[in-house]
Protein backbone atom coordinates (compact mmCIF):
# COMPACT_ATOMS: atom_id res chain seq x y z
CA UNK A 1 0.00 0.00 0.00
CA UNK A 2 3.18 2.73 0.95
CA UNK A 3 4.17 1.52 -2.74
CA UNK A 4 1.05 2.60 -4.30
CA UNK A 5 0.56 5.63 -2.33
CA UNK A 6 3.91 7.05 -3.16
CA UNK A 7 3.48 5.83 -6.70
CA UNK A 8 0.34 8.16 -6.52
CA UNK A 9 2.03 10.99 -5.08
CA UNK A 10 5.16 10.78 -7.69
CA UNK A 11 2.13 10.76 -10.36
CA UNK A 12 0.50 13.86 -9.13
CA UNK A 13 3.39 15.65 -8.85
CA UNK A 14 5.08 15.02 -12.32
CA UNK A 15 1.37 15.84 -14.00
CA UNK A 16 0.80 19.25 -11.76
CA UNK A 17 4.88 20.49 -12.89
CA UNK A 18 3.99 19.32 -16.84
CA UNK A 19 0.69 21.10 -16.08
CA UNK A 20 2.02 24.09 -15.23
CA UNK A 21 5.22 24.17 -18.19
CA UNK A 22 1.80 23.69 -20.19
CA UNK A 23 -0.08 26.94 -18.90
CA UNK A 24 2.97 29.05 -19.17
CA UNK A 25 3.74 27.67 -23.12
CA UNK A 26 0.59 29.78 -24.36
CA UNK A 27 1.58 32.90 -23.17
CA UNK A 28 5.11 32.73 -24.19
CA UNK A 29 3.10 31.50 -27.80
CA UNK A 30 0.90 34.46 -27.89
CA UNK A 31 3.95 36.40 -27.23
CA UNK A 32 5.87 34.98 -29.99
CA UNK A 33 2.92 34.99 -32.42
CA UNK A 34 2.96 39.02 -32.12
CA UNK A 35 6.40 39.35 -32.21
CA UNK A 36 6.73 37.01 -35.54
CA UNK A 37 3.98 38.34 -37.36
CA UNK A 38 5.79 41.53 -36.74
CA UNK A 39 8.46 40.66 -38.04
CA UNK A 40 6.91 39.42 -41.36
CA UNK A 41 5.28 42.50 -42.05
CA UNK A 42 8.51 44.77 -41.24
CA UNK A 43 6.87 46.24 -37.77
CA UNK A 44 6.98 46.22 -34.22
CA UNK A 45 4.47 44.57 -32.64
CA UNK A 46 3.50 45.19 -29.34
CA UNK A 47 6.40 47.43 -27.18
CA UNK A 48 4.35 49.79 -25.21
CA UNK A 49 3.24 46.99 -21.80
CA UNK A 50 6.15 46.09 -20.52
CA UNK A 51 9.81 45.44 -21.62
CA UNK A 52 9.56 44.98 -25.49
CA UNK A 53 6.06 44.00 -24.88
CA UNK A 54 5.96 41.26 -22.72
CA UNK A 55 3.12 41.78 -20.29
CA UNK A 56 0.80 42.36 -23.45
CA UNK A 57 0.12 38.11 -22.56
CA UNK A 58 -1.42 39.05 -19.44
CA UNK A 59 -3.25 41.93 -20.72
CA UNK A 60 -4.56 39.91 -23.72
CA UNK A 61 -5.84 36.99 -20.29
CA UNK A 62 -7.57 40.00 -18.49
CA UNK A 63 -8.95 40.80 -21.30
CA UNK A 64 -10.63 37.95 -21.79
CA UNK A 65 -11.48 37.72 -18.13
CA UNK A 66 -13.90 40.70 -18.72
CA UNK A 67 -15.51 40.10 -22.10
CA UNK A 68 -18.89 39.79 -22.01
CA UNK A 69 -20.07 36.25 -22.03
CA UNK A 70 -22.99 36.23 -24.63
CA UNK A 71 -24.79 32.46 -25.21
CA UNK A 72 -27.03 31.96 -28.54
CA UNK A 73 -30.37 31.55 -27.37
CA UNK A 74 -30.95 28.25 -29.63
CA UNK A 75 -27.50 26.81 -28.00
CA UNK A 76 -27.42 23.05 -26.79
CA UNK A 77 -25.90 25.16 -23.28
CA UNK A 78 -24.36 22.39 -21.61
CA UNK A 79 -22.43 20.31 -25.23
CA UNK A 80 -21.52 24.91 -25.56
CA UNK A 81 -20.08 24.71 -22.10
CA UNK A 82 -17.94 21.86 -22.19
CA UNK A 83 -16.85 21.98 -26.18
CA UNK A 84 -14.08 24.36 -25.27
CA UNK A 85 -13.04 22.53 -22.10
CA UNK A 86 -12.59 19.00 -24.59
CA UNK A 87 -10.59 21.08 -27.12
CA UNK A 88 -7.95 21.99 -23.96
CA UNK A 89 -7.80 19.37 -21.97
CA UNK A 90 -7.09 16.89 -24.33
CA UNK A 91 -3.64 17.89 -25.66
CA UNK A 92 -2.58 18.13 -22.42
CA UNK A 93 -3.81 14.43 -21.59
CA UNK A 94 -1.88 13.59 -24.14
CA UNK A 95 1.45 15.03 -22.34
CA UNK A 96 0.48 12.25 -19.65
CA UNK A 97 2.95 9.71 -21.53
CA UNK A 98 5.64 11.99 -23.59
CA UNK A 99 9.12 12.13 -21.46
CA UNK A 100 10.28 16.07 -21.49
CA UNK A 101 13.00 14.38 -19.68
CA UNK A 102 13.49 10.75 -17.75
CA UNK A 103 11.58 12.29 -14.42
CA UNK A 104 8.99 14.48 -16.02
CA UNK A 105 6.91 11.43 -17.83
CA UNK A 106 3.85 11.38 -15.72
CA UNK A 107 3.38 7.72 -16.77
CA UNK A 108 5.82 5.19 -18.01
CA UNK A 109 4.41 2.63 -20.16
CA UNK A 110 5.51 0.43 -22.57
CA UNK A 111 2.70 1.50 -24.91
CA UNK A 112 3.13 5.21 -24.73
CA UNK A 113 2.24 6.01 -28.03
CA UNK A 114 -0.86 3.96 -28.52
CA UNK A 115 -2.03 6.28 -25.02
CA UNK A 116 -0.92 9.33 -26.75
CA UNK A 117 -2.79 9.05 -30.24
CA UNK A 118 -5.84 8.22 -28.29
CA UNK A 119 -6.07 11.11 -26.64
CA UNK A 120 -4.79 13.48 -29.36
CA UNK A 121 -7.78 11.84 -31.83
CA UNK A 122 -10.02 13.21 -29.22
CA UNK A 123 -9.62 17.10 -29.72
CA UNK A 124 -11.89 17.13 -32.64
CA UNK A 125 -14.82 16.27 -30.60
CA UNK A 126 -14.56 19.30 -29.18
CA UNK A 127 -14.47 21.67 -32.29
CA UNK A 128 -17.21 19.50 -33.74
CA UNK A 129 -19.39 19.54 -30.62
CA UNK A 130 -18.75 23.71 -30.75
CA UNK A 131 -20.06 23.94 -34.00
CA UNK A 132 -22.89 22.13 -33.79
CA UNK A 133 -24.14 23.22 -30.34
CA UNK A 134 -23.89 26.75 -31.28
CA UNK A 135 -26.78 26.47 -34.08
CA UNK A 136 -25.00 28.68 -36.11
CA UNK A 137 -24.62 27.14 -40.09
CA UNK A 138 -21.05 29.23 -40.11
CA UNK A 139 -19.84 27.24 -36.53
CA UNK A 140 -21.96 24.09 -38.09
CA UNK A 141 -19.76 24.56 -41.45
CA UNK A 142 -16.62 25.65 -39.08
CA UNK A 143 -17.16 22.30 -37.61
CA UNK A 144 -17.80 19.82 -40.51
CA UNK A 145 -14.82 21.08 -42.03
CA UNK A 146 -12.60 20.42 -38.58
CA UNK A 147 -14.02 16.78 -38.61
CA UNK A 148 -13.40 16.01 -42.46
CA UNK A 149 -9.93 17.83 -41.95
CA UNK A 150 -8.79 16.02 -38.99
CA UNK A 151 -9.82 12.56 -39.89
CA UNK A 152 -8.14 13.07 -43.35
CA UNK A 153 -4.54 14.12 -41.64
CA UNK A 154 -4.81 11.85 -39.07
CA UNK A 155 -4.06 8.87 -40.68
CA UNK A 156 -0.78 10.15 -42.43
CA UNK A 157 -0.17 11.06 -39.06
CA UNK A 158 -0.54 7.96 -37.23
CA UNK A 159 1.33 6.11 -40.28
CA UNK A 160 4.19 7.94 -39.83
CA UNK A 161 4.12 7.21 -35.80
CA UNK A 162 3.85 3.78 -36.88
CA UNK A 163 7.03 4.20 -39.48
CA UNK A 164 9.06 5.14 -36.46
CA UNK A 165 7.81 2.34 -34.28
CA UNK A 166 8.65 -0.51 -36.74
CA UNK A 167 12.00 1.65 -36.58
CA UNK A 168 12.90 1.86 -33.28
CA UNK A 169 11.21 -1.72 -32.24
CA UNK A 170 9.15 -0.19 -29.20
CA UNK A 171 6.11 1.09 -27.96
CA UNK A 172 7.56 3.41 -25.40
CA UNK A 173 8.62 6.53 -25.68
CA UNK A 174 11.20 6.48 -23.11
CA UNK A 175 12.96 3.70 -24.74
CA UNK A 176 12.78 5.67 -28.63
CA UNK A 177 14.57 8.72 -26.99
CA UNK A 178 17.51 6.50 -25.54
CA UNK A 179 18.02 4.40 -28.86
CA UNK A 180 18.71 8.23 -29.93
CA UNK A 181 21.54 9.08 -27.88
CA UNK A 182 25.18 9.22 -28.95
CA UNK A 183 25.00 10.15 -32.85
CA UNK A 184 22.56 12.74 -34.37
CA UNK A 185 22.54 9.98 -37.36
CA UNK A 186 20.47 7.96 -34.89
CA UNK A 187 17.81 10.24 -34.63
CA UNK A 188 14.85 10.05 -36.51
CA UNK A 189 15.03 12.94 -39.25
CA UNK A 190 17.90 11.16 -40.70
CA UNK A 191 17.17 7.55 -40.36
CA UNK A 192 13.62 7.74 -42.37
CA UNK A 193 13.11 11.91 -43.35
CA UNK A 194 10.24 10.98 -45.26
CA UNK A 195 8.41 9.94 -42.22
CA UNK A 196 9.56 13.48 -40.57
CA UNK A 197 8.12 15.22 -43.67
CA UNK A 198 4.91 13.45 -43.85
CA UNK A 199 4.29 14.09 -40.09
CA UNK A 200 5.54 17.98 -40.29
CA UNK A 201 2.82 18.68 -42.55
CA UNK A 202 -0.13 16.00 -41.02
CA UNK A 203 0.79 17.80 -37.92
CA UNK A 204 -0.16 21.39 -39.17
CA UNK A 205 -3.24 20.43 -40.59
CA UNK A 206 -3.80 18.61 -37.07
CA UNK A 207 -3.61 21.80 -35.53
CA UNK A 208 -4.90 23.54 -38.17
CA UNK A 209 -2.61 26.08 -38.63
CA UNK A 210 -1.82 27.98 -42.14
CA UNK A 211 -1.71 26.57 -45.09
CA UNK A 212 -4.35 24.17 -43.72
CA UNK A 213 -6.71 26.70 -41.20
CA UNK A 214 -9.71 26.22 -43.45
CA UNK A 215 -12.03 25.73 -40.43
CA UNK A 216 -11.39 28.92 -39.16
CA UNK A 217 -11.35 30.60 -42.67
CA UNK A 218 -12.31 33.82 -42.09
CA UNK A 219 -13.12 35.11 -45.57
CA UNK A 220 -15.02 31.75 -45.84
CA UNK A 221 -17.24 31.45 -43.01
CA UNK A 222 -16.45 34.32 -40.42
CA UNK A 223 -14.57 32.35 -38.32
CA UNK A 224 -15.57 28.74 -38.25
CA UNK A 225 -16.73 26.59 -35.22
CA UNK A 226 -15.81 29.13 -32.33
CA UNK A 227 -17.84 32.51 -34.11
CA UNK A 228 -20.28 32.35 -31.46
CA UNK A 229 -17.99 31.72 -28.60
CA UNK A 230 -16.74 35.10 -27.01
CA UNK A 231 -14.72 35.53 -23.35
CA UNK A 232 -13.07 32.27 -21.71
CA UNK A 233 -14.64 30.05 -23.63
CA UNK A 234 -12.76 31.67 -26.55
CA UNK A 235 -9.56 31.71 -25.00
CA UNK A 236 -10.06 28.02 -24.29
CA UNK A 237 -10.32 27.29 -27.96
CA UNK A 238 -7.33 29.61 -28.38
CA UNK A 239 -5.69 27.97 -25.49
CA UNK A 240 -6.49 24.18 -27.49
CA UNK A 241 -4.70 25.36 -30.64
CA UNK A 242 -1.42 25.65 -29.07
CA UNK A 243 -1.62 22.64 -26.62
CA UNK A 244 -2.25 21.04 -29.84
CA UNK A 245 0.86 22.84 -31.79
CA UNK A 246 2.98 21.90 -28.43
CA UNK A 247 2.02 18.27 -28.32
CA UNK A 248 2.92 17.64 -31.88
CA UNK A 249 6.09 19.51 -31.41
CA UNK A 250 7.35 17.50 -28.17
CA UNK A 251 6.06 14.13 -30.36
CA UNK A 252 8.26 15.14 -33.60
CA UNK A 253 11.19 16.10 -30.70
CA UNK A 254 10.94 12.55 -29.27
CA UNK A 255 10.25 10.39 -32.49
CA UNK A 256 12.48 12.54 -34.65
CA UNK A 257 15.10 14.93 -32.86
CA UNK A 258 16.30 12.71 -30.14
CA UNK A 259 14.27 13.70 -27.07
CA UNK A 260 16.81 15.64 -24.63
CA UNK A 261 20.02 14.14 -26.17
CA UNK A 262 22.39 16.38 -27.57
CA UNK A 263 23.57 16.38 -31.19
CA UNK A 264 27.28 13.66 -31.13
CA UNK A 265 27.26 13.53 -27.07
CA UNK A 266 26.32 11.38 -24.81
CA UNK A 267 25.82 13.72 -21.68
CA UNK A 268 27.19 11.44 -18.58
CA UNK A 269 28.99 13.05 -15.47
CA UNK A 270 31.38 10.62 -13.16
CA UNK A 271 29.31 8.35 -10.87
CA UNK A 272 30.69 10.24 -7.86
CA UNK A 273 29.69 13.73 -9.19
CA UNK A 274 27.59 16.01 -6.73
CA UNK A 275 24.22 15.99 -8.06
CA UNK A 276 25.37 14.23 -10.99
CA UNK A 277 21.21 13.46 -11.67
CA UNK A 278 20.24 17.01 -11.16
CA UNK A 279 22.66 18.16 -13.56
CA UNK A 280 21.82 16.08 -16.26
CA UNK A 281 17.92 16.62 -16.06
CA UNK A 282 18.45 20.24 -15.98
CA UNK A 283 20.62 19.90 -19.47
CA UNK A 284 17.99 17.63 -20.71
CA UNK A 285 15.17 20.17 -19.67
CA UNK A 286 17.32 23.25 -21.23
CA UNK A 287 17.91 21.12 -24.53
CA UNK A 288 14.27 19.93 -24.97
CA UNK A 289 12.76 23.47 -24.13
CA UNK A 290 15.12 25.03 -27.01
CA UNK A 291 14.21 22.31 -29.51
CA UNK A 292 10.59 22.82 -28.24
CA UNK A 293 10.51 26.61 -28.86
CA UNK A 294 12.49 26.35 -32.38
CA UNK A 295 9.53 24.12 -33.92
CA UNK A 296 7.15 26.34 -32.20
CA UNK A 297 8.51 29.49 -33.78
CA UNK A 298 9.02 27.44 -37.77
CA UNK A 299 5.28 26.88 -37.19
CA UNK A 300 4.26 30.79 -36.33
CA UNK A 301 6.83 31.71 -38.98
CA UNK A 302 4.88 29.50 -41.46
CA UNK A 303 1.26 30.33 -40.45
CA UNK A 304 2.64 34.28 -41.69
CA UNK A 305 4.14 33.51 -44.69
CA UNK A 306 2.33 30.98 -46.53
CA UNK A 307 -1.59 31.40 -48.19
CA UNK A 308 -4.44 28.58 -47.45
CA UNK A 309 -5.22 25.92 -49.42
CA UNK A 310 -8.73 25.85 -51.04
CA UNK A 311 -10.72 23.17 -49.13
CA UNK A 312 -11.03 20.60 -52.10
CA UNK A 313 -7.08 20.64 -52.42
CA UNK A 314 -6.66 20.14 -49.04
CA UNK A 315 -8.19 16.83 -48.98
CA UNK A 316 -6.52 15.64 -52.17
CA UNK A 317 -3.23 16.34 -50.80
CA UNK A 318 -3.91 14.05 -47.73
CA UNK A 319 -5.79 11.25 -49.54
CA UNK A 320 -4.02 11.61 -52.62
CA UNK A 321 -0.44 12.35 -51.83
CA UNK A 322 0.11 12.31 -48.26
CA UNK A 323 -1.20 8.84 -47.13
CA UNK A 324 1.23 7.24 -50.08
CA UNK A 325 4.18 8.94 -48.84
CA UNK A 326 3.29 7.58 -45.21
CA UNK A 327 2.85 3.82 -46.78
CA UNK A 328 5.80 4.30 -48.43
CA UNK A 329 7.90 6.02 -45.01
CA UNK A 330 6.11 2.29 -43.18
CA UNK A 331 7.69 0.32 -46.08
CA UNK A 332 11.31 2.10 -45.47
CA UNK A 333 11.02 1.45 -42.26
CA UNK A 334 10.59 -2.10 -42.52
CA UNK A 335 13.75 -2.22 -44.48
CA UNK A 336 16.19 -0.45 -42.32
CA UNK A 337 14.47 -2.51 -39.28
CA UNK A 338 14.94 -5.98 -41.14
CA UNK A 339 18.78 -5.34 -42.55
Amino acid sequence: MGIEISELIAFLVRSAVVIFLLLNIVPLMVFLERKVAAFVQDRIGPEKSGLYGLIQPLADAVKFFLKEEFIPPEANKFIYYISPIITAVTPILGFVVIPIIPVLQPISSELSALTLIAFASMGVWGLLLGGWSSNNKFSLLGSLRSASQFISYEVPLSASILAMLILYGTFDFLKIVQAQEGSIFKWGIFLNPLAFLVFFIASLAESARIPFDLPEAEGEIVAGYHTEYSGMKFALFFMGEYMHLTLASALMIILFLGGWNIPFVKFELPEDYLFEDVIEYAVGFVVFSVKLFLLLGLYVLIRWTLPRFRFDQLIRFSWGVLILLALISILISGVIAVF
